[in-house]
């Protein structure tokens, strides 16, 4: 008994060639959904962009009293170790009542306080960095 085998036809592929083509197929696709999402970033909010808003007009106002050192170092005249002087001082004396009282603190003078009161505040409502809004 012989068993027939139907010639196969050359042009037609074979299954494993069609599971190829199918993966190749989906990769390709998927990676082409990536790749929209990417340059669009479809998962972000929308935003607008506010043309009357100056970077000047944008400030920072840390609370003096709960502000770390790695957050006051980010003020003019302030280095790590004038800002590790204030937390230490602050930690030793209690909160501060007025921003005048940091003359008190070792290395800071008059001239590092008035630098530095446009970007410092006393109490705060939930963070220690707010953004001040200017009308």
């Amino acid at each position: 008994m012989s068993i027939s085998q139907k010639p196969s036809d050359v042009s037609s592929p074979t299954k494993k060639q069609l599971v190829v083509i199918y993966f190749l197929g989906t990769t390709l696709f998927i990676s082409a959904i990536i790749k929209v999402g990417m340059d669009y970033h479809w998962w972000l909010p929308k935003t607008e962009i506010v043309s009357s808003l100056q970077p000047e007009e944008i400030k920072i106002k840390f609370d003096i009293n709960t502000a770390p050192w790695y957050e006051l170092v980010l003020l003019p005249k302030l280095g790590e170790a004038k800002a590790k002087a204030i937390v230490a001082y602050r930690e030793k004396h209690g909160n501060f009542k007025t921003l005048d009282e940091l003359d008190k603190v070792k290395g800071i003078g008059h001239s590092i306080t008035e630098a530095i009161r446009d970007h410092l505040k006393i109490g705060s409502a939930t963070t220690s960095a707010d953004l001040d809004n200017k009308e």
